[in-house]
């Protein structure tokens, strides 16, 4: 590839990763991933990379997701469960003692 294409590339990633900065500090989080494909496309094209190397890449890394998947999978988390006592209380555990949880019914005028 020839210094002056290659120089150009660089630029444009460097700007592609300023516009990536940009979406994602506005929440358009979908543009800021279109960019970065962008911006990726561009690497591969600037590196040389090969359509096989970057499947092969690509193979591997699927493969370590995959994995880490499998272990989270197999390794749930213990549950913490409530004892008997708050159970037989209800919702009035989650309310100060002072003020019992309002049942709804009618209001009164001025509330």
């Amino acid at each position: 590839m020839e210094a002056n294409m290659a120089e150009r590339l660089e630029r444009a990633v460097a700007t592609l990763n300023e516009l990536v900065e940009l979406a994602e500090g506005f929440g358009l989080r979908e543009s800021a991933q279109f960019l970065a494909m962008a911006k990726l496309h561009l690497l591969i094209d600037l590196n040389e990379i090969t359509d096989a190397e970057f499947r092969a890449l690509c193979a591997v890394l699927e493969g370590r997701a995959k994995k880490t998947r499998d272990a989270s999978a197999r390794a749930p988390l213990g549950r913490n469960r409530r004892d008997g006592e708050l159970r037989a209380m209800r919702r009035a555990w989650q309310c100060p003692q002072d003020a019992p949880p309002r049942r709804g019914g009618r209001r009164r005028a001025g509330q």
